[in-house]
């Protein structure tokens, strides 16, 4: 089943463009040889950290969002855990959310007491 995921990586803050460019293509061609579909890679760029890690409190963001199946987030997961240039990452399942309807008597009511009607579909 192909669903949407987006993965954050971190990655280490002293290393050159080159390595930093050759990694965000080698996650890119990893999701495509997998099957997937890359829909942006995000370079957000140096930031403060959270929290120290590895001694360090400065790391280079990038987000990459993508269609694809578990497999292929799994395999990426994988090969992430194993980079000595990466410091943490984290992947989700994009959901989305459908807005709620409220069924006409329930409108009508609030409308009585005074709130605003809540929109529908």
């Amino acid at each position: 089943m192909v669903r949407r995921y987006e993965t954050l990586i971190v990655l280490h803050p002293e290393l050159p463009e080159a390595q930093i460019r050759e990694t965000i293509d080698r996650a890119k061609r990893l999701i495509e040889e997998g099957g997937g579909e890359v829909q942006g890679m995000q370079e957000w760029g140096m930031r403060e950290l959270a929290y120290p890690i590895r001694k360090l409190h400065r790391g280079y963001y990038v987000l990459a969002e993508y269609s694809s199946g578990a497999e292929v987030v799994r395999e990426l997961e994988r090969t992430l855990k194993i980079a000595d240039e990466i410091l943490r990452f984290v992947s989700v399942a994009v959901v989305e959310v459908k807005a709620k309807r409220i069924a006409p008597r329930r409108r009508k009511a609030e409308a009585a007491e005074g709130a605003a009607p809540a929109p529908v579909e």
